[in-house]
């Protein structure tokens, strides 16, 4: 049995720039590398916006059609301890297994897009609960739990409390800040995931690793596409694939993809040869326009503009003026942070609330519901919450 790993696909990334579709050709690429496998992994932000367009939907649920085409995989799939069904169509090929990720994630009640795609039928979603699927003697049971807030992150596993299956390949997935591979002011520590299962998968941090834990392998996929551009992006892009034999990992083979953009990331105490360094890359062939981030404290703007006009039909470039990088309070990786206004604001009222001792998750939900202009549930929200909490008037 094959499974393949994959992650961060960030669908929607781009949107109305000429990088627009590079999401989905990292997405194609990845399915169509993993359609010899019998099982696909997915481990959180699959899109990049909670609220993706139908056409983001349909290119999406397009892609992921492919697989479900192949033979069937399995000869029972259903979930643990639960009364949800599996989808029909989802039984039929390659099952895709998903969990939503930080950028999906909407307010209690609503719906995500990653529930969305299950409910049209072509993959399984989990958020604290499993799915075992068996084929005679092989056996494989995959857990989940879905991005919640860092800070929640640790009580939401206690609460659940997973554990594997004997007999199965238990493989346990999740899409959070983890403090060994990433800086975050929440990040959880390691440890408190969950022990016993046969491989942890990890979402979220956008180049892949291989680790361990509890002496078992760890995977961080990583993203197929470049969002922000550091020292670490230059590194190719891809994701994993394990070989499983009698329920039990083999092999872990790492599959390259091909068909993104090139990135250079390129410092320079100096501006002397920064032209000449763009022009030496720009005459090596690319099917798209490469990345440039040019590192140069001493730069001058004049200079900036100049490379801009010569130089910009023929790559998408930024700069930077600063060398040094400075710890930032949130980020994908150690040296990458994406913040929206939207998500700086709900930071902010987070950290407010904190120290008031006030119920956050509520709030969050409120902040969303305003933030979708659906004054009325938030209303709603906020009066259910007074009348159950005077002490919070």
């Amino acid at each position: 049995m094959k499974i393949s790993i994959l992650s961060d696909f960030h669908i929607g990334f781009g949107l109305g720039t000429e990088r627009e579709e590079d999401a989905y050709d990292g997405m194609k690429e990845c399915i169509e590398k993993s359609m010899d496998c019998d099982l696909i992994l997915m481990a959180g932000d699959i899109f990049d916006v909670r609220n993706p367009s139908a056409e983001m939907l349909a290119k999406t649920m397009e892609i992921m059609l492919e697989p479900l085409l192949e033979e069937r995989k399995f000869d029972v799939i259903r979930f643990i301890d639960s009364d949800k069904q599996i989808a029909p169509m989802t039984e039929l090929g390659i099952p895709i297994i998903a969990i939503h990720g930080t950028h999906e994630r909407r307010a209690k009640g609503q719906m995500n897009p990653v529930e969305a795609v299950e409910k049209a039928g072509f993959i399984i979603y989990l958020h604290c609960n499993g799915v075992i699927l068996e084929r005679g003697e092989e056996k494989v049971c995959v857990q989940g739990m879905s991005g919640v807030p860092d800070q929640y992150a640790e009580s939401v596993l206690k609460n659940w409390d997973p554990k594997p299956i004997p007999g199965y390949l238990n493989i346990f997935m999740i899409h959070q800040s983890i403090s060994q591979f990433l800086y975050a002011p929440h990040a959880i520590d390691i440890n408190v995931l969950p022990k016993g299962f046969d491989l942890y998968i990890c979402g979220h941090m956008h180049e892949a690793k291989k680790s361990s834990y509890d002496g078992k392998p760890v995977l961080i996929p990583g993203s197929p596409i470049t969002t922000q551009i550091t020292k670490d992006s230059v590194n190719p892009r891809g994701f994993w694939k394990i070989d499983v034999q009698k329920n039990q990992i083999k092999n872990i083979d790492w599959v390259q993809i091909e068909k993104q953009r090139k990135v250079y990331y390129l410092e320079f105490e100096d501006e002397s040869r920064i032209v000449e360094k763009i022009d030496e890359i720009l005459k090596k062939p690319h099917d798209k326009k490469p990345l440039l981030k040019i590192v140069a404290p001493e730069i001058k703007d004049s200079l900036i503009n100049e490379i801009k006009i010569r130089f910009g039909e023929k790559c998408i470039i930024s700069f930077k003026k600063e060398v040094v990088e400075k710890p930032v309070l949130a980020a994908k990786t150690l040296n990458e942070q994406k913040l929206s206004v939207s998500e700086l604001g709900r930071k902010l009222f987070r950290e407010n609330l904190e120290k008031k001792n006030l119920d956050v998750q509520t709030f969050e939900s409120i902040f969303e519901f305003l933030e979708n202009d659906d004054y009325e549930k938030a209303l709603e929200l906020l009066k259910e919450k007074i009348k159950s909490n005077p002490s919070d008037k």
